[in-house]
């Protein structure tokens, strides 16, 4: 791990802390994008209305910011005109109106990651409070200074050896930062973790792929669901008034051969819901059982309000690829 440059004394920019209060409520701060999908129910919509149909096409590029990494997929986190963006194992704050950064955070990948059986992305940190959260390709969930870039805790998450990765970006949520993990192609048991954002302690685990005993198990057939997949590698949705999580998983492994794990493989190509404070499972919905075509099902969820025969309800959508 290494801070390669601070302009913190130089830098007029505002370092704010974040409370959950202000991502719950983050239809108030239109300018701002607090968590992955601007809001916590997925809607990765900006009302912002400045830049419309009419004058779009007279924009012009003012400043670019690249890691040297070839893989760019993240969305940044924008507060009070500082971005904050990751790429693989790498994290950085920009002044929004000249790109200049005013962090850079890295953290070497080990010298066997050539290895790693998967794409050399990132798609995102997450804040909260004070700190900046960001998963790693080799398996650490990192928390980050918000002001300095200084390394906070550090936690494994996963052993990338065997095939796990993290490229998603993690959803913060009350006192907690929730991570899915990549890799359903490489022979994995897919999971969800929660971790405290103060210390960096686990607080839980959710399997996506049921154990012996387990409710869901006898879906699976011998031992196929020890690498049976359920990668859960994009960011969840989570409705502060139900307190649930909701979150996709991936496709069942092998992915296009289903003779390999007789049966629905629960609970790949599903979505799940899950209590925040012990990740107890609440209820699930599986769109592709025994799935052979890699449809997945790691969309981000969008949960909304809409009123069916009369009555109000409190729904959640996905568009699925199969």
């Amino acid at each position: 791990m290494k801070l390669l440059a601070l302009f913190l004394l130089s830098c007029s920019a505002v370092f704010a802390q974040i409370p959950f209060e202000r991502i719950v409520n983050a239809d108030k701060e239109p300018g701002n994008w607090l968590t992955y999908s601007r809001d916590l129910q997925g809607h990765r919509f900006s009302p912002l209305a400045e830049i419309n149909t009419e004058n779009v096409s007279r924009l012009k590029v003012k400043w670019a910011f690249q890691f040297s990494d070839p893989g760019n997929e993240a969305s940044p986190i924008v507060i009070d005109g500082i971005l904050y963006i990751t790429g693989p194992n790498a994290a950085a704050a920009l002044d929004g109106r000249s790109g200049r950064p005013l962090w850079i955070w890295r953290r070497p990948l080990p010298s066997d990651y050539h290895s790693i059986g998967f794409g050399h992305v990132n798609r995102g940190p997450a804040v909260l409070d004070d700190k900046l959260f960001v998963a790693t390709l080799d398996g650490y969930l990192v928390a980050l200074d918000l002001k300095s870039g200084a390394e906070r805790w550090s936690s494994q998450v996963l052993d990338y050896k065997v095939g796990y990765s993290m490229t998603m970006a993690p959803l913060a949520i009350d006192g907690e930062i929730v991570v899915g993990v990549s890799g359903g192609e490489a022979g994995i048991r897919g999971f969800i973790d929660s971790y405290e954002a103060k210390s960096g302690k686990r607080a839980w685990r959710f399997w996506t792929i049921p154990a012996p005993g387990e409710p869901g198990h006898e879906t699976w057939s011998g031992d196929a669901w020890k690498t049976g997949g359920g990668a859960t590698w994009v960011t969840g949705a989570y409705d502060p008034e139900l307190k649930l999580v909701y979150w996709g998983v991936g496709n069942p492994g092998p992915d296009w051969n289903g003779d390999a794990r007789p049966g629905d493989n629960l609970y790949t190509c599903s979505m799940v819901a899950l209590e925040p404070a012990t990740g107890k499972l609440r209820w699930y919905f599986q769109f592709s059982p025994h799935d052979t075509h890699d449809w997945d099902a790691t969309h981000v969820p969008m949960l909304f309000e809409a009123e069916i025969g009369g009555a109000k309800r409190q729904l959640l959508a996905v568009a699925n690829r199969n």
